[in-house]
Order: structure tokens, then C-alpha cells, then sequence
């Protein structure tokens, strides 16, 4: 068996650039909103927990709380075409027929995901905030996929 030997330098370089990539995250607060918790997770049979207590700063809290909710209720219609979206943009080519049989484990499943957090994933691979080895085909076509029509798929995949 071989063994390589690593210097001091290469652990020092490798720690650094991992510390360096969470400072930045940390530090910039588009990626702390798309990162943060959107809600609570049930499981069936067992009893909801009890909501946490909201911040005292309720006019800071009450301004993205709302956005979730007006996505929810605004996009309910728009569910109904997004069956046909996700065939006509071929994302079934990847992810599945029913969202669920990626061609590869790599790919993500797709059905009963959140909403908001889809919709995110599909902005932020659309517009380069998400960018690696496995988001640039995906980046292709995103470029074809609008605004709309993204809430529509996201919408249609919550609800597999």
C-alpha cells in the first residue's frame, strides 16, 4: 500500500481555503436568507412540535416571513402547469418521469421537496450562484426557464 506524505503547508493551505469559504458565506447576507430555516418538519403519526418563540424584532421578522406565505398561496394555481412544464423543459431527462429515479445517484430527487427551497436551488443555478461540476448542464437550461415558470415546476414537485 502507498502511502503520500502531506506537508504542514498543503493542511495549512486546505484549512485555510475551507475557513476562507465560510467567512464568506457567512458574510454575505443573500446566501444567509436563501440558507435559512423556512419551517418546521412533521413527521406522520407523531404530534407537531410546539413553534418557537418569535424575535422581539418583529418588523425585520414580519417582512421575510411574508414572502413564503404570498409564494404559497399565490403559486397554488400555477401548480396545475407545472407537470407540463417539467416534461417540456426536459427535466424529466435527469431527474425522472416522477421526479423520484434520477438517471444517476448524483442527481437530487426531486418530488415532495419544499417549494421555496426548490425555487431557490432552480434561481440560484440560473443565475450562477450555484455553480459547480454538477450544475452546468443544468445552467443550459435554466437559461429557457422563466421566473413563472420555475414557481410553477417548484410548486407541481411539492406536491408529488
Amino acid at each position: 500500500m502507498r502511502y503520500r506524505a502531506v506537508s504542514l503547508f498543503q493542511v495549512a493551505a486546505a484549512a485555510s481555503l475551507v475557513f476562507s469559504g465560510q467567512v464568506f458565506a457567512e458574510s454575505r447576507a443573500d446566501v444567509l436568507e436563501r440558507i435559512k430555516p423556512i419551517g418546521m418538519v412533521s413527521v406522520e403519526g407523531q404530534a407537531m412540535p410546539a413553534p418557537a418563540p418569535v424575535a422581539e424584532s418583529a418588523p425585520a421578522a414580519a417582512a421575510p416571513a411574508s414572502e413564503p406565505a404570498s409564494v404559497q398561496t399565490a403559486a397554488a394555481p400555477s401548480a396545475a402547469g407545472g407537470a407540463e412544464l417539467y416534461k417540456s423543459k426536459t427535466c424529466f431527462s435527469c431527474h425522472g418521469a416522477d421526479a423520484n429515479s434520477p438517471i444517476m445517484p448524483v442527481y437530487p430527487r426531486l418530488a415532495g421537496q419544499n417549494a421555496v427551497y426548490l425555487t431557490n436551488q432552480m434561481r440560484d443555478i440560473k443565475s450562477g450562484a450555484r455553480n459547480h461540476g454538477q450544475t452546468m448542464v443544468m445552467k443550459g437550461i435554466m437559461a429557457n426557464v422563466s421566473d413563472e415558470e420555475i414557481q410553477a415546476i417548484a410548486e407541481w414537485l411539492a406536491i408529488l
